[in-house]
């Protein structure tokens, strides 16, 4: 029996690249053991289908992946709250912290509205998508405010006058 070498999966002997994470394995050292360990039962809380494996034990709060959908859980960009997340989500945190410690915020100016919430979630997106072309404006509201929902980021707004206000994001653990 072969294991994945890039997420510890379970291989034929014959196999020419991992069915879970799609590595091609001429590229990688196989192993003959598993190089990480895999979670009897913790399934997968986004797909429902893939158990979870220990990708690293080493941080306070361990990181696990799901060979079936991808997504992680653990310790998101060192905020101490475990939740589930995808590569989406972790470049948006990235660009979040780096924001912040650059400028001080992550803000954009938008109307003062009784729709501020939302619209600010879309100018926030709009912006977002400078460095995420990859993605459509809509994935990263959506991913914003998935981020909300699981109490990573928090909302705020300063007037700048009685038109204009200013809508950010910010971790609710400071860095």
């Amino acid at each position: 029996m072969k294991y994945c070498p890039n997420c510890g999966a379970k291989l034929s002997d014959n196999a020419n690249f991992c069915p879970f994470c799609g590595a091609k394995l001429e590229d990688y050292e196989v192993y003959e053991k598993p190089k990480i360990e895999i979670s009897a039962d913790m399934i997968c809380r986004h797909c429902g289908k893939g158990k979870l494996m220990l990708v690293d034990a080493e941080s306070d709060i361990p990181l696990y992946m799901c060979p079936h959908c991808g997504w992680y859980y653990g310790d998101f960009l060192g905020t101490g709250r475990a939740i589930y997340y995808d590569s989406m989500h972790l470049k948006i945190g990235r660009i979040i912290k780096a924001e912040i410690r650059m400028r001080g915020h992550l803000r954009v100016s938008i109307k003062n509205t009784p729709d501020k919430e939302d619209e600010g979630l879309t100018e926030l997106a709009k912006y977002l998508h400078n460095d995420l072309r990859e993605y459509d404006i809509g994935s990263i509201r959506d991913a914003l405010v998935y981020l909300l929902e699981e109490g990573v980021i928090e909302s705020y707004t300063e007037k700048i006058d009685d038109e204009f206000l200013w809508f950010g994001v910010r971790f609710l653990d400071s860095y």
